[in-house]
């Protein structure tokens, strides 16, 4: 049985920033191209810090590749695309505005029923007379 991988083959972050520029990224197709098993190579990418960042990368470069074309067709007048966009760079939806998750609750507390004659005592206002009689 071969040695496991401890590490990323020589080469490897030219190869993924390439598969990521041409869509082609994912990590079954990274490990076939890299020549590993599938597992060794979540193992790595996991373990290896240096490898890890190569992995990390490499997406990077697939987002943006993405998120360019996702931009040319929002520019073109792509409505979809620029719904896309808006949540995917700002987090918004057409769901539920994001923002501080904490709902506001407002509670009114009113009294107890009057009857019709404590109410119309209640409500009734006399009015003071002036000094000068008026």
């Amino acid at each position: 049985m071969a040695r496991p991988f401890e590490k990323l083959p020589a080469g490897a972050k030219n190869h993924l920033e390439s598969m990521a520029a041409n869509g082609l990224l994912s990590e079954s197709a990274a490990a076939t191209a890299l020549g590993m098993p599938l597992d060794q190579f979540r193992r790595v990418i996991a373990e290896h810090k240096p490898s890890k960042e190569i992995w990390d990368n490499a997406l990077a470069v697939e987002r943006d590749q993405l998120l360019a074309a996702l931009y040319a067709r929002a520019m073109e007048g792509d409505t979809k695309a620029n719904q896309t966009l808006l949540a995917v760079r700002h987090g918004l939806t057409e769901k539920q505005p994001k923002g501080a998750s904490e709902r506001v609750s407002v509670v009114f507390n009113l009294p107890q029923a009057l009857d019709p004659a404590e109410y119309v005592k209640a409500i009734q206002v006399e009015q003071e007379r002036l000094p000068d009689g008026n």
